[in-house]
């Protein structure tokens, strides 16, 4: 295999805008900014419980925040699934298992 260097059609190639790169640093400084933010808050949360002789609340609150997203990803996907199929509906119904004869 040969490489070969051919320098005008590096010049030939177009460019990319600017809107491409302006949103690859705006996504690398929102990154930096989350991740600080997850820092200063992790930070607070040791100084506070540590102040207060508790054990740490962010664990608490990250199980939490799993249940609830749990629950709303349950709710989105029995929305989707009623707007893809209109004609199925969801029906909750409790089943009574019991040793006695039914009476028509």
């Amino acid at each position: 295999m040969r490489t070969v260097c051919v320098p005008a059609a590096a010049h030939q190639r177009p460019r990319p805008g600017a809107w491409p790169r302006i949103r690859a640093w705006l996504r690398l400084a929102l990154c930096v900014a989350l991740a600080l933010l997850v820092l200063l808050v992790t930070a607070a949360d040791a100084w506070l419980t540590a102040l207060l002789g508790l054990p740490p609340l962010l664990p608490r609150v990250r199980r939490l925040a799993a249940a609830v997203a749990r629950v709303v990803a349950a709710e989105c996907r029995t929305c989707t699934s009623h707007l893809s199929d209109p004609g199925s509906d969801v029906v909750d119904a409790e089943v009574i298992d019991t040793d006695q004869e039914v009476w028509r």
